[in-house]
């Protein structure tokens, strides 16, 4: 409507317009005061029928130009863009995910999921179930997400869920359709499901790493790639002997993972979890060699 606005502004006149019942501006409900002011007064100038057809003929062409004016700048008109419009979303990203057994217990399922389309897939390690490993596939469609979990055992499990608007959680609910071998006293289950999207860390991070005997120790790390292949550099103040170290990792969910070589200084291998923004690791740090004693943990600080 502010395109209606700018228009009546442009034109020293006030336009109204109506939406008809199939969402197109309606012409003929198009009113401006000049035009009338100028009808009226020159109706009252003259009684001769040629002015007067004059009069209603510049009349149409001016509503007929402020209708071309307002189908050509969009105002009152419906878009398909619509806000309404629900847009794509996507399960791109690392998930942890929360099973619970309607009878037995809960378990764990987290991994990186990558989208084509609609169509999603990720490998997914699960703890508390009768697998460890297993693979997702399914569809997104809209916010509706449907797909297939296969476990190693072999079990299957049908998963149907919905994806939050804000893309970060989601929810739902499964049942095992078929389950053999260790997973056969699962066959027929149901439940529901929540999960929960973490961002990668990707950036500068810096934490006071506080250690058992000794000071603290200052690291910065500075992190880029992928959830399944992340890789940079670890920087040390502080330290008795460690300086800068190139570290890799990787991310599952919301679990972390980086290790890293100092050749003769020793190694170091940081664990521990990341919050769903990435804003925040809260890490476990356990260092080999002549630094051993600055083994320790810290909550490391995206950098702004």
């Amino acid at each position: 409507m502010q395109s209606a606005h700018r228009l009546s502004a442009a034109c020293g006149s006030t336009v109204n317009f109506q939406i008809r019942g199939d969402g197109k501006d309606s012409c003929a409900a198009v009113k401006s005061s000049k035009v009338r002011q100028f009808v009226q007064s020159a109706q009252g100038r003259t009684t001769h029928g040629d002015i007067k057809g004059e009069v209603m003929k510049s009349t149409i062409q001016i509503a007929f130009v402020i209708c071309l004016i307002c189908s050509i700048s969009g105002c009152g008109g419906y878009s398909s863009n619509s806000s309404n419009t629900p847009l794509g979303q996507t399960l791109a990203g690392t998930w942890d995910f929360t099973y619970v057994s309607s009878t037995s217990g809960s378990a764990t399922v987290r991994g990186t999921f990558s989208q084509t389309g609609g169509a999603f897939s990720a490998s997914v390690a699960l703890t508390g179930t009768c697998a460890s490993t297993g693979m997702i596939t399914g569809t997104v469609s809209g916010s509706a997400i449907a797909g297939t979990l296969t476990e190693a055992n072999p079990e299957t499990i049908s998963v149907m869920g919905t994806l939050a608007s804000t893309g970060h959680t989601a929810s739902g609910t499964y049942q095992v359709m078929s389950a053999t071998g260790a997973c056969a006293t699962a066959s027929g289950d149901t439940g529901t499901w929540t999960g929960t999207r973490t961002a990668t860390p990707i950036g500068p991070y810096s934490a006071m790493v506080r250690t058992a005997d000794r000071l603290p120790v200052n690291v910065i790390l500075n992190l880029n790639g992928e959830p399944s292949q992340l890789s940079g550099t670890a920087n040390f103040t502080n330290s008795a002997c460690l300086h800068s170290i190139r570290v890799t990792g990787t991310q599952s969910g919301k679990h972390l993972e980086l290790r890293g070589e100092s050749g003769n200084d020793g190694s170091i291998v940081f664990t521990g979890t990341v919050d769903p923004e990435a804003r925040n690791l809260n890490l476990t740090s356990v260092v080999s060699g002549a630094c051993q004693a600055e083994s320790g943990s810290g909550t490391f600080t995206k950098m702004q």
